[in-house]
């Protein structure tokens, strides 16, 4: 496979670490609008250095495409890769509005191509376990939080370019809800800014509560104040359990029976998503994927709508 990234900072930097682990993966080309950041990436891969994307895909022959852009800076990369019938691989959140997402996914949708998104936890071990303990089992309710502190970096703390806490920090949590719960059909939402954070424009705390299509309850709280961690704790029929993507534990209880599990490779759940865009390109067959672009559409939607339940303090139905 003859990949390009497109974007190569922090998050297209991880990626391309574990593309270089594969033998049947050569990264060709390296993107980004910072020629300097993008040769620092390119050099040691032996790949060409681009500031236009466009550019890239008229001069380069390939087989998929990364973008590691942040949301807003989506405009037609996304969309150019699938004219040229390049399978995608695109880092959350996959758009900064429903609109531009509803039009890359048409695109991919049109020329048939194999999507990636970034939602990496899904890859977990974590969650594998949990999938196989609770196995048949109803999940009556799902709490999630993300403690995650400030945004490091300066779009991060501008809700018009990031889309504030929910979209840009705590949509692996929002994620995850989606993956255990299924789709969500109403949510309530409120945001709270006691501390008053002067470096972040948006809510430095908020609490979302979801109602899912099967019946299923949920809550995620996102917090910019204190800097803890990221939690998902799952309760059922006969079951408990909570996931620690902080610090790789699974504990609870199943019938009684006490539960614990230990993932110890903290790059494990990044290293299965690149395999399985991998395998998937090369089989031609997407159900290697957990989450496609459709399906992180679906979660860009679900955040944008617990956005909105904060901005107008009403419920929205999705």
């Amino acid at each position: 496979m003859d990949l390009a990234c497109v974007g190569a900072g922090i998050m297209g930097q991880r990626l391309l670490e574990q593309f270089d682990r594969r033998d049947d993966v050569r990264v060709t080309a390296i993107c980004d609008l910072d020629e300097e950041t993008a040769r620092a990436a390119a050099e040691p891969r032996e790949a060409a250095v681009y500031t236009d994307h466009n550019r890239l895909y008229r001069n380069e022959s390939l087989d998929a495409v990364v973008l590691a852009i942040p949301s807003f800076a989506h405009t037609d990369q996304a969309i150019g890769a699938a004219e040229r019938g390049l399978d995608l691989l695109v880092e959350k959140p996959v758009a900064r509005t429903n609109e531009k997402a509803t039009e890359i996914r048409t695109a991919i949708e049109e020329h048939g191509v194999i999507t990636q998104s970034g939602y990496l936890s899904r890859y977990s071990s974590l969650v594998d376990r949990a999938e196989e303990l609770i196995g048949d089992r109803t999940i009556s309710l799902i709490e999630g939080r993300y403690w995650g502190g400030v945004p490091g970096r300066e779009w991060g703390r501008r809700k018009a370019k990031s889309g504030g806490s929910n979209v840009q920090l705590s949509t692996h949590v929002f994620d995850l809800v989606r993956y255990f719960g299924g789709d969500v059909e109403r949510v309530a939402a409120f945001g709270g800014s006691r501390v008053n954070l002067e470096s972040i424009d948006f809510e430095d705390v908020n609490s979302t509560t979801m109602k899912h299509e099967n019946g299923a309850v949920s809550h995620i709280s996102t917090n910019c104040v204190t800097s803890i961690g990221r939690k998902l704790e799952l309760a059922g029929d006969g079951f408990y359990l909570e996931l620690d993507f902080t610090h790789g534990t699974l504990a609870g209880t199943v019938d009684d029976e006490a539960i614990e599990y230990e993932s110890t490779d903290s790059t494990e759940a990044l290293r299965r998503e690149v395999d399985a865009f991998v395998t998937a390109v090369n089989e031609r067959d997407e159900t290697h994927v957990r989450s496609d672009y459709a399906d992180a559409a679906r979660t860009l939607e679900l955040t944008l709508a617990a956005n909105e339940a904060i901005e107008t303090g009403e419920p929205v139905s999705i």
